[in-house]
Parts: structure tokens; sequence; C-alpha cells
């Protein structure tokens, strides 16, 4: 037998096994891109083109090789953009005013934001899957989530909640389908410090209304008395002049301390600081006052000491001195009204002291209050308006200072206005 058939046979074989090496070598390749496309996501690509073995040479693997790039590219832009709207949305409900709450159908927490657990009394955010009856308890809030009906209706409610204060809230349900399927975003909104200033505004208006309401009535009945034939009895129609006269006077000193505070607590109210000898000032005020204290029969004066420069509105220094002033002589029957200025470190001060009844401990958190009076009926014989310490403590917070009071029952009261050093760079 010749040898020929066996050397076809023997080539026949050779190119069998290099067509099955070149065929296992493009299978290869080929699993090493489709592995390459199913995990794109999990590390980032360092080479410009996949490192496919076989792929040279190869156009067919080539093609796939870059085709595998552009979806590479492709998946990982699009990645990259959900994580940055992630990042966006985590952000904007971190930072929000209002709380969110997203549940699912069951009232399972999806997600909360920061405000929403704060809102609700949380320590954290309530994580994901947790029934919202775990993260509160509020009655108040289930009532309203269990109120919900099919059609996709929004609901709204206020929550009064409790826990180290109260606190109330507006909370806003929406459905998120008609039929509650796909959750419920829940939206509070805090509604304490605006509920608080609504009380302050009503508890305002109706002192205000009370407090015009006894000298409007005794101008009118005065004025009456006179028309009435009052003009003609010159026994007693001096005294009823009188009377309205101090009335007269009572509602102007009442409008012009209303007139005060409303510009004290206006928004971007600002002072016009100067530097002045803060005992200047008292014995500015001291003045005004000295013929007053002369006809009560109540010393009135100023201790001796070093000049205290300070830096601040005169004006309005004065008026805080000369309202605490008038209150010490309004409640001091007998002695007098000492007033002081000096400092206490950086701080600068002035004090008035009065020899009068004292004030209970129980009234001395509220003296500072508009309307509080700690003697109504005297403070009306008197003619106070019950606002000159509310104007005092504005004055002081508005130079970023304080007043402060020490007083005990029988003997006598201190009110502290402090002044605190201008901050640096501070413009007024």
């Amino acid at each position: 037998m010749s040898a020929a058939p066996w050397l076809v046979l023997a080539g026949a074989a050779a190119a069998m096994l290099v067509a099955g090496w070149r065929h296992h070598r493009r299978s290869r390749a080929m699993r090493a891109v489709a592995a390459h496309i199913a995990h794109l996501a999990e590390e980032p690509r360092a080479a410009a083109e996949l490192p496919v073995p076989g792929a040279r040479g190869d156009a067919a693997l080539a093609a796939i090789g870059r085709a595998a790039v552009r979806l590479d590219d492709a998946r990982r832009a699009e990645l990259d953009a959900v994580r940055f709207e992630r990042d966006v949305r985590e952000r904007v409900l971190a930072h929000m005013s209002d709380g969110v709450v997203l549940l699912d159908g069951a009232a399972r927490v999806q997600l909360m934001n920061r405000r929403a657990a704060e809102l609700l009394g949380l320590a954290r955010p309530a994580t994901a899957g947790v029934p919202l009856s775990d993260a509160s308890r509020d009655p108040a809030l289930h009532e309203l989530l269990a109120r919900r009906r099919p059609g996709g209706h929004v609901l709204e409610g206020r929550l009064a909640l409790w826990g180290s204060a109260e606190r109330l809230l507006r909370a806003e349900a929406t459905p998120l389908a008609p039929d509650d399927s796909a959750g419920v975003l829940l939206v509070l909104q805090d509604l304490t410090a605006a509920d608080r200033l609504d009380r302050v505004r009503r508890d305002f208006v109706a002192n205000v209304s009370h407090e015009l309401r006894t000298p409007l009535t005794s101008l009118r009945g005065y004025a009456e008395t006179l028309l009435a034939g009052g003009l003609e009895d010159p026994e007693h129609r001096e005294g009823f002049v009188r009377v309205i006269r101090d009335q007269a006077m009572r509602l102007q000193a009442m409008t012009e301390d209303l007139l005060s505070l409303a510009e004290l607590e206006r928004p971007g109210a600002a002072i016009e600081a100067r530097p002045f000898d803060l005992r200047v000032a008292l014995l500015a005020v001291l003045g005004t006052f000295r013929d007053e204290a002369a006809r009560r029969h109540l010393a009135l004066e100023l201790e001796p000491g070093e000049p205290v420069v300070v830096v601040a509105d005169r004006l309005r220094i004065e008026q805080a001195v000369a309202n605490l002033v008038d209150n010490a002589l309004k409640y001091t029957e007998s002695g007098g009204v000492t007033l002081r200025a000096g400092r206490d470190g950086a701080v600068a001060f002035a004090e008035v002291t009065d020899t009068g009844p004292g004030i209970p401990e129980d009234d001395q958190g509220r003296v500072f209050e508009r309307f509080f009076r700690v003697d109504r009926a005297r403070s009306r014989e008197r003619g106070g308006t019950g606002l000159g310490l509310s104007i005092v403590k504005h004055i002081a917070e508005l130079h970023g200072g304080s007043v402060r009071l020490v007083s005990a029952p029988g003997r006598g009261s201190t009110f502290r206005l402090e002044l605190p050093p201008p901050a640096p760079g501070r413009d007024d």
C-alpha cells in the first residue's frame, strides 16, 4: 500500500486538529465576551477595548468586542445617570423642611427622610419594610390613613403629637394609584411655630381690646355726663374733665407703646449704634423722672462710678431704662429707686433697683410678657400699659443682650439690662 493515503489522512487529521483548536479558541473568546457582558457593572473597564482572546485577526470577534464596548459604555452611562438621580433625590429629601414617608399597599415604610423621623419623634428614619405602626404609634396618624377610600382622593388632617414637647402637624396622604395598591405618599408639615404665633396674635388682639375698653368706657361715660347737664355742675365738671384727660393720656401712652413694640418686632429692625457713656444716658433718664419722684416723696439717685462706654443705640437704651424706672416708681410706696451702671467683664450693665413690694417667684418668668401684670388693679390705677417691660426685653435682644430680674416679696426688685460688646464687623 502506497504512503499517499496515509499522508492524506495525516493532513486531514492535522487540518481537523487546527480547525478544532481554532474553534475552541473562538468558543473561549465568545465565552469571555459573554461573561464580560453579563458582569458589566461589577468592575470598571480600564482598557479601551475588551481583552478578548483570539479577537485579533478575526473580524467577527473584533466586531463582537466593539459592540460589547459600546454596550458597556451605554450601560455605564445609564447606571451613572441612575446613581446621580438617586443621590440628588436623597439629598433633596434629606434637606426638605417637610417630612416625607413613602408607604406600600400594606402600610410598610419604603422610604422616610430625616425630617419625617424627627417630626414623628424617631431617633432615625425607619428601615424599609418596617410597618408604619411599628415606627409610629400615634393613633391620629393611623386613623387618617385608615380613612383612605378607593379613587385616589387626597386626605388631609391635623395631628397633635406628644413627646418631649407638644407638636402640631399637618398630614397629607396621597394615594399613588386609584386603588391604593401602589401605596401612599405621606407628607408631614410642622405647624407648631405657626400655631404658637397665631395664639400669640389672638391673645394680643384680645388683650389690646380689653385694655382699650376701660379708658374708652370712661371717656364716653364722662363725656355723656357732661353733655347731659354736667357742664352746669361747677362742683364736679372739672373732675370729669380731669378724668377725660387722664384716660386720653392713658390711650396715648398705650398707642405709643404699641407703635414702639411694632417697630421693635418688625423684621429687619435695626439700631443706630454709636459710642456713648452709659452713665450719662442714665443721668438723662433720671432727670425726666425727678419731679415725679419728688411728688411721691421717693428718692431717685444714680450711684457714683466710673464712665461706662458702650456702643449701642442711645435712644433705645434710654427708652428701656425709662420704662424700668417708670415701672419701679409705680410700684414703690416708700423708699426710692436707685440706678447703677458698670461692667461685668466685657458686658456692660444698667440696673434699676426699687424698694417696692417685690415680685412672687411664680410671676417672675412672665413679667416680660405683653400685658402681663402682677397686680392688675394697681397697674390700672397707676396708668400702666402693660407693655413697658416687653419693650425693654425687645430692646435688649435687638442689641444682642438680655434683661434679668432679681426679686423677692417684701425685698424689692432689681432689673438688670446687659449689653455685650458689639460683634466684630457688625454694621447696624
